[in-house]
């Protein structure tokens, strides 16, 4: 676990990343619990992730489920209505839905480009095919 400053740093703003998420989704949170969560968030990261980029891995990867969970909140706030809900709410999923399932399709991918960057490269030596005698010649002129 590094505690250098500008790990610390990207830890407190991927904190606040994932709690303004939360807010989002949520529509309002108190002061107090907000302070809660960006601690709670930010001691998690610095005790679980390695490296900053696990950091705003885990960040954009929890955003990407807030902004996935948005319509399905719309969805269930609409059953409220019975039957048939009126046409501005109908509008208002409509519009969560769109902008949920594309922001977050946005950011989960956007985890995984972060994901496949800090992956270790590991070579397995099974893949690896064996060479033909023609390949092997050529190698062996190569290194002449």
């Amino acid at each position: 676990m590094p505690n250098t400053p500008v790990f610390l740093i990207n830890a407190v703003l991927g904190a606040i990343v994932v709690t303004v998420g939360l807010w989002f989704l949520q529509g309002e949170l108190s002061s107090s619990i907000t302070v809660v969560m960006i601690v709670g968030f930010t001691i998690l990261y610095a005790k679980v992730c390695p490296t900053t980029g696990h950091i705003w891995m885990w960040s954009t990867m929890l955003l990407g489920l807030e902004s996935l969970s948005w319509p399905f909140q719309m969805v269930g706030e609409l059953e409220q209505f019975g039957p048939e809900p009126p046409l501005e709410d109908m509008q208002r999923v409509f519009t969560a839905v769109m902008f949920g399932v594309f922001s977050g399709v946005f950011w989960l991918t956007f985890a995984y480009g972060i994901f496949r960057r800090i992956r270790p490269k590991v070579e397995d030596p099974s893949s690896i095919e064996p060479l033909s005698a023609n390949q092997a010649k050529a190698q062996r002129r190569k290194k002449r």
